[in-house]
């Protein structure tokens, strides 16, 4: 039996295994629609595994809760849900000088967390701007507000400096 397995907001970067989906269209791109649409193209229940990385801050609220519905939606009963994001509590403390990363400039780092890497010079474009930011407890509370459970912040791997939310969960199906 073959896994589906969707990376949401792929951009230019497939990820092997993952049907790749942007609201672009891009050279990788499988599908393209709006993260809050997945339920338009895939029947519900039927999705194994929603992987978006560094995406889901690029909606407003709004369309951020519509986007975690749909996902709720297509997601098999023990699926699993996987969101990396900035850590906006973080970056808040690195711009204030009270938490460091490892990049050269902390408050650039921090407005980058806060609106987004939108300049040329650094491999971004206007289209790259942060719409809505998210803490652990404010993803945690939409996630669980949507019916998913075991909600956790994911500490081991890729994506995992403190400056990311890596949080994954399941759907109470």
């Amino acid at each position: 039996m073959t896994l589906i397995k969707l990376n949401i907001g792929c951009a230019e970067k497939a990820k092997e295994g993952y049907i790749n989906i942007d609201v672009r269209e891009t050279n990788v791109t499988n599908v393209v629609c709006d993260a809050w649409d997945i339920h338009k193209h895939f029947a519900e229940s039927s999705v194994d595994e929603i992987y978006t990385r560094h995406m889901i801050e690029h909606l407003d609220p709004n369309e951020g809760r519509e986007a975690v519905k749909s996902w709720y939606k297509v997601l098999k009963p023990g699926g699993l849900v996987h969101i990396i994001c900035p850590d906006l509590m973080f970056h808040c403390m690195q711009f204030l000088g009270m938490a460091q990363s490892n990049k050269p400039d902390q408050k650039d780092h921090a407005m980058a967390g806060f609106y987004g890497w939108r300049d040329e010079s650094r491999g971004g474009s206007r289209e790259d701007a942060h719409r809505w930011g998210y803490t652990g407890e404010s993803l945690h509370e939409l996630l669980a507000s949507h019916g998913f459970i075991n909600i956790i912040r994911n500490f081991d791997g890729p994506d995992t400096d403190i400056w990311h939310l890596n949080m994954m969960a399941r759907p109470a199906k």
